[in-house]
């Protein structure tokens, strides 16, 4: 596991996983060594099922027809490409039954996960070709928000702006998802994506200092900020459009949230990745639709009145 500052979060409550095992206890300090020490615990080369002996093979194949990914996942070979690199993901039934309970009880986030595994093949794909390793990447992209499921069901379902309470609340999922991926994969890329998908180069959580080297943060990061945009949500009057949703992370990556590079390749991938990357030219204007209402985030009014 990458050597890089965290600070430690205080569990609130037991931490059971979905096969029912109790993973950590109200009250423990989950920090970076905490990590590493569930990881090194986890069993060595535990008996793996691949994503195509699975259920979650039926959501794939439903996300290759959704509208919102026709321009990443329409292509023939684009979908292809797409489908050999998810069908050989491998994980121990513990994840593949996180995925499964997070399917039955919270099916926007369980289509969040596929829908960001998807953009990430594309990206990886296009980025690596048919380099070793690369569906472990990929598998890491599926599973990078399962800490979300234990999220209280108000803040992931909530329409209106955040408080900076509830803003606290959610700033844990990170920390649990890697938690629970540890205490079944180990130190696994998967686990890295978990920790470290929201932290957005420094301005977003959990708080890391240090650059921790990872391959592929940055792909997973922008598929996933994708997959959400274009898919609705409560605290939103309608999803951005595919150009929208590629504006909007235009918008971002020039404010330093977002590699531009990975940004760039994503928009490269829903042109249909023809030519050299570096020929690429963006827009000027931005052109996309993005919905007038979005109540995503904290409301700056609450932040202002109780500062």
């Amino acid at each position: 596991m990458s050597d890089f500052a965290l600070a430690g979060t205080v569990l609130t409550r037991d931490l059971v996983a979905a096969d029912g095992k109790l993973v950590a206890s109200r009250g423990e300090i989950v920090d970076l060594a905490y990590l590493k020490e569930v990881a090194a615990r986890a069993p060595r080369d535990p008996k793996a099922r691949a994503l195509h002996e699975t259920n979650v093979s039926d959501s794939v194949l439903e996300a290759f027809d959704a509208a919102p990914l026709q321009h990443l996942a329409g292509p023939p070979d684009a979908r292809a490409q797409i489908a050999d690199a998810l069908c050989e993901v491998r994980f121990p039934d513990a994840v593949w039954e996180e995925l499964n309970v997070l399917k039955e009880q919270d099916a926007p986030r369980f289509q969040h996960a596929v829908w960001a595994a998807v953009v990430s093949a594309r990206l990886f794909r296009a980025a690596l070709g048919e380099a070793p390793g690369l569906t472990r990447l990929v598998g890491g992209a599926l599973v990078h928000d399962i800490g979300m499921r234990y999220a209280a069901p108000k803040l992931r379902h909530k329409s209106d702006h955040l408080t900076p309470n509830d803003a606290l609340g959610l700033e844990d999922h990170p920390i649990i998802g890697a938690l629970l991926l540890a205490r079944a994969i180990g130190d696994a890329p998967a686990v890295h994506f978990a920790l470290l998908h929201h932290t957005r180069a420094g301005f977003g959580y959990p708080r890391v200092e240090g650059k921790p080297p990872l391959r592929g943060l940055d792909l997973v990061s922008v598929a996933s900020a994708f997959a959400a945009l274009v898919a609705p949500r409560p605290f939103r009057q309608h999803p951005f459009n595919a150009r929208g949703a590629a504006d909007q992370l235009c918008d971002e990556a020039r404010a330093g949230y977002f590699d531009h590079r990975a940004v760039r390749l994503l928009i490269h991938c829903m042109r249909g990745a023809k030519g050299a990357i570096t020929e690429l030219k963006l827009p000027r204007t931005a052109t996309g639709l993005r919905p007038a209402r979005n109540h995503h985030g904290v409301s700056r009014e609450r932040v202002v009145a109780g500062a």
